[in-house]
């Protein structure tokens, strides 16, 4: 899943859009119930989400529902995208947490959290393993994760070391590249980033190993779309091709340049129109990647936009009234 993952904001109403790269993926729509019951892969544990999930999944249901992105009913969305290699699960379980395959932890999560601030305080209680002691092999499922809700924030989630660490995500964008903060910096060659001073910077993480050097990042102007000075001169044009900088950065400009949103409809038309600059066409030349799927939440609204590959119209969901 080499995707580009982005939020964009208005003021009633926060969009959080992506693309999905892969070989082939069955892409479909899926609403999960309040209470669905599922056992990981891991251990067989049985799990209960207490909340409803509208999401888009894996249409060939296996063990339990396979979510790659999607909203709950609080407006909590969250995106799995892959992490390069870059993964690091535990081994060994530790008695009294929640075990899980990497592949599974957004199922648990948009079912377990209404909100980012209770994902930061929930996330030390899950363990993302590797296969040795599992019960169904999994294999290697590299990943991270985005995610955000109706009060603006969006943060990373890594796994590193063995446990799972949460950053701020000041700059609303992620691709699959395996240092984010890297990311940032090359970033800074193609716009000037606008900082705050920490006293007034107003988002800071409470996870102990997020990045200090991002928390400091925000806006400074009426549009928090725009996390630049505004000033481009003298700044070379951006990247093109489908590594995971050049679709960061361009992802990141187009959304700097894009006018403020007034509406839901405007918001998600101005996202589809970022979505094209970062979307991968099939090539025999390049690889056997493509965007399988393009998709978008309203965190608000908790509609759900998906576009597949080869349909030309985007089927917008809505989440449902009975539960």
């Amino acid at each position: 899943m080499c995707c580009t993952s982005f939020q964009t904001k208005v003021v009633r109403w926060i969009g959080f859009a992506r693309t999905w790269i892969w070989h082939t993926f069955n892409a479909a729509a899926l609403v999960l119930p309040r209470n669905y019951e599922w056992t990981s892969v891991y251990n067989n544990q049985k799990m209960i989400n207490p909340y409803a999930i509208l999401g888009v999944g894996n249409s060939e249901m296996r063990l339990h529902a396979d979510i790659s992105d999607g909203v709950n009913e609080y407006g909590l969305a969250a995106q799995k995208l892959t992490f390069s290699n870059q993964s690091d699960y535990a081994k060994e379980a530790e008695k009294g947490k929640v075990q899980l395959a990497a592949f599974e932890f957004l199922l648990w999560l948009l079912g377990n959290c209404r909100s980012i601030e209770e994902v930061r305080q929930n996330i030390d209680n899950v363990q993302l393993m590797t296969d040795e002691n599992a019960i169904y092999k999994f294999g290697r499922n590299d990943l991270h994760f985005s995610a955000t809700d109706p009060s603006g924030q969006m943060i990373n989630i890594e796994p590193h070391g063995g446990r799972l660490v949460i950053s701020d995500n000041s700059i609303g964008v992620v691709t699959n590249a395996p240092k984010f903060e890297n990311e940032v910096e090359k970033l800074r060659t193609y716009m000037d980033i606008n900082l705050l001073t920490e006293s007034e910077n107003t988002s800071v993480s409470k996870n102990e190993d997020s990045n200090s050097s991002l928390e400091n990042l925000s806006v400074k102007n009426d549009n928090p779309n725009q996390i630049s000075t505004g000033s481009f001169n003298g700044k070379p044009v951006f990247p093109g091709g489908f590594t995971p900088t050049a679709r960061f950065i361009r992802a990141a400009i187009y959304k700097e340049r894009a006018v403020y949103p007034k509406d839901e409809q405007q918001n998600i038309v101005e996202a589809w129109h970022i979505l094209n600059g970062v979307t991968v066409p099939k090539s025999e030349g390049r690889s056997g990647t493509y965007t399988v799927y393009r998709s978008a939440v309203e965190v608000n609204s908790r509609r759900l936009y998906l576009q597949t590959y080869d349909d030309l119209s985007i089927q917008v969901y809505r989440f449902p009234d009975e539960l």
